[in-house]
C-alpha cells in the first residue's frame, strides 16, 4: 500500500513534493540505500523527505529530528521509543514504521509513504467533509485507534494534521511521536499534547487512559462534521475551564443535517468525565449510523481484535416473553432431572440412612472391639462406590436388582475410615489432592483402615502390625467371632474352609468360611480372616464379584471409552502447542486474554485445594502445597495455550462463537447477551442431564439396566469438600468447553467443512461415554444426541453457553440431588437446587436489560 507521512508540526503541505529546499537536496543517496526524491514538510519537530528505497525498490518517508534534537538524549530516546511502540501496531488504518537509523550524525526512521494528504490540509480546502464521507472515514479511524489501543499503545496526539487520507480514501494514523503504553504515563508527561485536542485529565496532567484518546477522536470528528472546533480559547487556563464545563456548541447548531446518533457520539466523547465516554473507539464506531465494524472487518479480510468482537453484536439481551420461557423451562428441567434421578440413582436404591459422623464413630467403635482402641492421632474417611457389586448385580444376576440393592447385601456403597499415628497425606496429584482409600498406601505400622456398609456393619478391615515386637508369650486365640458380629453376621451360617486369598500384612494365623447372607440366600460369600498374635490384621468379604486373577493375566486397564478420552486430552494439549507457537510468533494472539484466563483457572484450581483438598499438621503440607501449585499451573498454563491456539483464527471465522465471552473476558459480566446465554446454556445443561438419564431408563426398558454413579463421592462428605469440588469443577469444565472448540476448530481445518467436522466430532465425543455402557444399541444414540446438543450450543448460541450448559450438566451429575429433603444429605441437594437456579436468576434479570419484568401483556 502505497503511504506517506508528514511531520504534526510540519510547515507545508504533504499532499505533494515541496519545492522547498531542505537539508538533502533530491538527488541525494543516503547510507547507500534511501535516494532523497523531495522534501514533504518541515517543522519543529524536522523534516520529512520522500524517498526511494533502493534496495526494496518502494517508496517510502523519511523523518529527521533537527540537529540540535540528534544530540539531545531525552529527545532520542523519545525518537526510539516512537518506533519501538509505533511498530507494535500493524492494521491498515495505522502508519507502519519500518526501522531507525542514523546518517551524518543525524536519527531518522523510515515510514510508508502516502500519496495523499493531511486532514488537517483537507479540511483548510473544503471546510468540513460531507456526512457521509465523514462516516467512512470516522470509522476507519475508530479501527486503526482500536488497534493500538488492543496493543495498549496511546496515542496522544490524535489530530487531524496526524491523519493521512490518500487519493484512494485510505486513512492512516500517523505520528506515534508521543505515544505511551497504557499505566505507564505518569506525572510532567501526561500532560504532553496538543492543546485543543487533548482532554480535561490530560490537560490537568492527572492522567491519560484510553478514553482521553476517545475525546481527542470526538474533537477531530467535531472538526470533520462541523469545520470547526468545539472550544477555542486562547490560553491553557481558558481552554480546561471549557473543557471541564462540557458544554461545546451542538453539532446540529452549526450543520442542521447531521445525524441525530453521530452529534450523540461526539458529545459523550467529549464529555469531560472518562467514565461516561464511550468505553473505547470501537464502542464509537458501533454507535454511528449503520455501524458494525465486525461485519467491516470480516468484509476487509481483517482479524478483528478482541476488543471489536465484545464491542459486536448485539446490545440486547431478550424479551420479557423469551426470558420467561428460558426461566421456566429451567425451573421444569431441574424439576424433570431430581425426578429422574430417584428412579436410576444409586444413593435412592440401597439403604443410605447414616451420615458420614456416624459412621465414622462405629468405625472407631469396631477398631476399639478389635484391640486397637488407641486407634490412631490422625485419621481420614470417605465413601466408595462397591462398582464391581453393581456390575454383578445387573449383569450377572436374573431378575430385576432393584429389589436386591434395597436389601442393604450385598451393600452397593462402603464408608472406609483410615486411622494412623503419621499423618496421612496423599502421594499421587490429583484435582483435589486428598486422601483416599488407597492413597496414601497401608505401609506404616499401626495404620488401620475400616470399611462399612452404609448401615455401619464391617465390610474389609486392615492393620498394619509392629515393625517390631519383643513378646515371646503364645498368642491367644484370634476374636474371629467379634470380626463376625461386626460385621452383623451370623458365624453359625458360614462354614470353615481352607484360606485361599493371602492377607497384604504378616500374620501368624488364618481362617476361611463359605456361606450366604440372609438378604440374599443365592448369593455365595467367602470370608478370610487373619491375625498377628492373636490382634486381628485382615477381614473381608468376598463375593461371586471377586475373582481371582489367572496367572500372567495383566491387570485390568482403562475401558475404550477411557482411552479415546486420553487420546482427545493429548490431542488437545499436544496439538495446541505448534498453534500458539504460530499464533504467538505472528502476534496476533489474544496474550491478555489468554493470560487472565490461565492465571483465573491457576487461582481456582488452588483454591479448590486449600478449601476442599488434605492438608496435614507437619513439613508434609509444604510437600503437598508444592503438588498442589504444579498442577494449577500446569492446569493454568495449558488452558492459556489453548486458548490462544485457536482463538484467533475463531476470531476471524466465527467471532459471532465468541462475542459474549469476549465481553466476559473484557469484565462484563452484567452484559444482557451474556445474561441472555448465561440463561439458555442452563437449561441446555439440564436437558443434556436428562438425555443422560432417560438413556439409563431406556437401557432398563430394553432388559439392560444401569445405574448412575455420577455423584461425586466428595460431595457426600461435607461443605468443604462440596466447595472444593464446586471451583474445580468451574476449571475442568472451561477445559473442556476449550477443548471442543479446539477439536472443532481441528477438524474444520481437516476436513474444510464446517457441518462435516461437526459430525466427526460428534461422533468421536460419544466413542468417549458410549464404550463404557451395557447396550451399544442404546448407549451409542444417547450419547449422539447429547454431545449433538452440546456442539449445535457452540455453533448456534456460542462457546459461554456451552460452558454454561457443560458447567451445569457436570454439577448435576457430580453433587446430590433428591426429593426427599429430610435425608442427611438433603442439604447439599438445596445447595445443588441453588447452584443451578441461581444464575439462571441472575441471567434472566440481566438479559432483560432494564426491562420491567411482568411485560409479557403489554408485549
Amino acid at each position: 500500500m502505497p503511504t506517506q507521512v508528514s511531520s504534526p508540526r510540519s510547515s507545508s503541505s504533504p499532499s505533494s513534493d515541496s519545492s522547498e529546499d531542505g537539508r538533502f537536496l533530491p538527488g541525494t543517496l543516503l547510507g547507500d540505500r534511501y535516494r532523497i526524491i523531495s522534501l514533504l514538510g518541515a517543522g519543529g519537530m524536522g523534516e520529512v523527505y520522500r524517498a526511494t528505497d533502493l534496495r526494496l525498490g518502494q517508496a517510502v518517508a523519511l523523518k529527521f529530528l533537527p540537529e540540535e534534537a540528534s544530540r539531545d538524549p531525552k529527545t532520542l530516546a523519545r525518537f526510539n521509543n516512537e518506533v519501538k511502540i509505533a511498530r507494535q501496531v500493524a492494521h491498515p488504518n495505522v502508519c507502519r514504521v519500518y526501522d531507525i537509523g542514523e546518517v551524518e550524525g543525524l536519527a531518522y526512521l523510515s515510514m510508508e509513504y502516502v500519496d495523499g494528504e493531511d486532514l488537517n490540509s483537507l479540511l483548510r480546502r473544503i471546510g468540513r467533509l460531507p456526512s457521509d464521507k465523514a462516516i467512512e472515514i470516522s470509522r476507519k479511524l475508530c479501527a486503526g485507534l482500536a488497534a493500538a489501543h488492543d496493543k495498549g499503545v496511546l496515542h496522544r496526539d490524535l489530530k487531524p494534521a496526524n491523519i493521512m487520507i490518500d487519493g484512494r480514501g485510505h486513512v492512516l494514523i500517523t505520528d506515534f511521536g508521543l505515544a505511551g503504553v497504557m499505566g505507564q504515563i505518569e506525572g510532567l508527561e501526561a500532560r504532553n499534547g496538543t492543546p485543543g485536542y487533548m482532554s480535561l485529565e490530560q490537560l490537568a496532567g492527572t492522567e491519560v487512559s484510553a478514553q482521553s484518546d476517545v475525546f481527542a477522536l470526538g474533537v477531530v470528528l467535531y472538526e470533520m462534521f462541523t469545520g470547526k472546533r468545539p472550544y477555542t480559547a486562547k490560553t491553557r487556563a481558558e481552554l480546561m475551564r471549557l473543557t471541564g464545563e462540557g458544554k461545546p456548541a451542538s453539532p446540529r447548531s452549526i450543520v442542521k443535517d447531521i445525524d441525530p446518533a453521530v452529534e450523540t457520539v461526539i458529545l459523550r466523547c467529549l464529555d469531560p468525565d472518562p467514565r461516561r465516554r464511550p468505553s473505547s473507539a470501537l464502542a464509537v464506531s458501533a454507535a454511528l449510523p449503520g455501524g458494525d465494524p465486525l461485519a467491516a472487518a470480516l468484509a476487509a479480510g481483517e482479524t478483528p481484535s478482541p476488543q471489536m468482537v465484545a464491542e459486536s453484536g448485539e446490545k440486547c439481551g431478550m424479551g420479557s416473553k423469551a426470558a420467561f420461557g428460558w426461566m421456566a423451562a429451567v425451573i421444569l428441567g431441574l424439576a424433570a432431572v431430581t425426578f429422574v434421578r430417584e428412579r436410576v440413582n444409586v444413593l435412592a436404591k440401597i439403604p443410605f440412612d447414616q451420615p458420614p459422623e456416624v459412621l465414622a464413630q462405629k468405625s472407631r467403635e469396631i477398631l476399639t472391639q478389635l484391640g486397637y482402641g488407641d486407634g490412631g492421632k490422625y485419621s481420614a474417611s470417605g465413601f466408595a462406590y462397591r462398582v464391581p457389586v453393581l456390575r454383578y448385580m445387573l449383569r450377572q444376576m436374573p431378575g430385576d436388582p432393584w429389589p436386591r440393592l434395597a436389601k442393604g447385601r450385598p451393600a452397593g456403597m462402603r464408608f472406609w475410615y483410615r486411622s494412623s499415628s503419621f499423618p496421612l497425606a496423599p502421594q499421587q496429584t490429583g484435582p483435589l489432592m486428598h486422601v483416599t482409600i488407597s492413597d496414601p498406601p497401608p505401609d506404616v505400622a499401626g495404620m488401620t483402615d475400616v470399611m462399612v456398609d452404609p448401615q455401619g456393619r464391617l465390610l474389609a478391615f486392615t492393620a498394619v502390625p509392629p515393625d517390631y515386637t519383643a513378646t515371646t508369650n503364645q498368642p491367644h486365640a484370634p476374636p474371629w467371632n467379634t470380626l463376625f458380629q461386626a460385621a452383623g453376621l451370623d458365624i453359625a451360617r458360614f462354614r470353615p474352609v481352607d484360606s485361599r486369598w493371602t492377607p497384604p500384612a504378616m500374620a501368624d494365623a488364618r481362617a476361611a468360611w463359605d456361606g450366604s447372607y440372609s438378604e440374599n440366600p443365592d448369593i455365595p460369600i467367602h470370608i478370610e480372616a487373619a491375625a498377628f498374635q492373636g490382634k486381628p490384621v485382615f477381614f473381608v468379604q468376598y463375593g461371586p464379584w471377586m475373582q481371582p486373577p489367572r496367572p500372567g493375566a495383566p491387570p485390568e486397564g482403562r475401558s475404550p471409552g477411557d482411552l479415546v478420552y486420553l487420546i482427545l486430552q493429548l490431542v488437545v494439549v499436544l496439538g495446541s502447542i505448534p498453534f500458539a507457537r504460530y499464533n504467538l510468533q505472528m502476534g496476533r494472539g489474544d496474550t491478555h486474554g489468554a493470560f487472565r484466563l490461565g492465571l483465573f483457572a491457576t487461582a481456582l484450581n488452588l483454591a479448590a485445594w486449600i478449601i476442599g483438598g488434605t492438608h496435614v499438621g507437619n513439613a508434609s503440607e509444604g510437600d503437598l502445597f508444592f503438588m498442589a501449585c504444579m498442577h494449577a499451573v500446569f492446569g493454568g498454563v495449558t488452558l492459556a495455550l489453548t486458548y490462544i491456539s485457536f482463538e484467533p483464527f475463531v476470531r476471524r471465522k466465527w467471532p459471532q462463537t465468541i462475542i459474549s465471552w469476549s465481553r466476559i473476558m473484557a469484565g462484563k459480566f452484567r452484559d444482557p447477551v451474556v445474561g441472555k446465554e448465561t440463561l439458555i446454556g442452563t437449561a441446555i445443561g439440564l436437558v443434556l442431564e436428562l438425555i443422560g438419564l432417560c438413556g439409563m431408563l431406556v437401557h432398563r426398558a430394553v432388559g439392560t439396566p444401569s445405574l448412575d454413579l455420577s455423584t461425586s463421592e466428595l460431595a457426600l462428605m461435607g461443605a468443604r469438600q462440596m466447595t472444593g469440588l464446586y471451583l474445580w469443577l468451574g476449571s475442568d469444565t472451561l477445559f473442556k468447553s476449550l477443548g471442543i472448540l479446539f477439536l472443532l476448530f481441528l477438524a474444520r481445518t481437516l476436513l474444510r467443512k464446517q457441518w462435516l467436522a461437526a459430525g466427526l466430532l460428534i461422533i468421536v465425543l460419544a466413542g468417549v461415554s458410549a464404550p463404557n455402557l451395557p447396550n451399544p444399541l442404546v448407549a451409542w444414540p444417547t450419547y449422539i444426541v447429547m454431545f449433538s446438543v452440546m456442539v449445535l450450543t457452540l455453533m448456534y448460541f456460542g462457546l459461554w453457553a456451552l460452558v454454561r450448559a457443560i458447567f451445569t450438566t457436570s454439577l448435576l451429575g457430580a453433587f446430590p440431588l433428591t426429593t426427599n429433603l429430610s435425608a442427611w444429605y438433603g442439604w447439599a441437594a438445596v445447595f445443588t437446587m441453588i447452584a443451578v437456579l441461581g444464575p439462571a436468576v441472575v441471567g434472566f434479570r440481566t438479559s432483560l436489560a432494564g426491562q420491567r419484568l411482568f411485560r409479557v401483556m403489554d408485549e
